[in-house]
């Protein structure tokens, strides 16, 4: 699924007009740390599965999506209860150096998204004397 930069519009239901109104997002926290030969992103997205979440990694930019659904049904003594959430992220940012899209990796554990993505120039630190 491609995402751009603008935001999506969703239709909602509102009587008989049907009004557009622009889908909310939550913007993850992410951190960036730059080594020698990778950037490493991490992101916080609590409560969702692996496969809610889509990566998008260019040479120069990361985008991060993700959407969620949950579902509560409990039934009691004549009645239903039903509960449902649901949530969206979406975060882009530009890298601080270009990368390797297609040897970047990612993994997903107690609600952090790590990506691993290699550079494809190493910039060598070269001393400066003083004159």
């Amino acid at each position: 699924e491609e995402f751009s930069g603008r935001p999506r519009r969703r239709l909602l239901p509102s009587g008989e007009r049907g009004e557009i109104a622009p889908a909310v997002y939550r913007e993850p926290f992410i951190d960036v740390i730059e080594t020698d030969k990778e950037i490493i992103a991490t992101a916080e997205l609590p409560g969702l599965e692996k496969q809610d979440i889509n990566i998008n990694v260019t040479e120069d930019r990361l985008e991060i999506a993700a959407e969620t659904k949950h579902e509560e049904k409990k039934e009691e003594k004549g009645y239903v209860y039903r509960e449902r959430s649901s949530g969206s992220y979406y975060r882009a940012i530009s890298l601080p150096s270009p990368v390797d899209p297609d040897n970047s990796k990612a993994s997903y554990k107690n609600g952090v998204l790590e990506i691993k993505m290699p550079k494809t120039e190493i910039k060598k630190k070269k001393p400066l004397k003083i004159d």
